[in-house]
């Protein structure tokens, strides 16, 4: 039986890596973050930096673009 054990990625890293990739313009489908990703992503929203968008009935992780409305 193959081992099917991962080394775990630091925590700073990741989230490093997460941040990147939400400023970078991805849209990170939340079902398939693992649970260090997850946190990060819970960082970077309580942060401000990011937000939970729905699309095709699926949450995504986005980056959170400041909006200014002019009337």
């Amino acid at each position: 039986m193959p081992n099917s054990q991962r080394t775990r990625e630091d925590p700073a890293t990741t989230f490093k890596r997460v941040r990147k990739r939400v400023a970078g313009g991805s849209r990170l489908l939340l079902d398939s973050l693992t649970a260090d990703e997850l946190a990060a992503a819970q960082k970077l929203i309580f942060a401000g930096e990011a937000e939970i968008v729905s699309a095709a009935c699926k949450p995504f992780l986005v980056a959170k673009l400041d909006r200014i409305i002019i009337s």
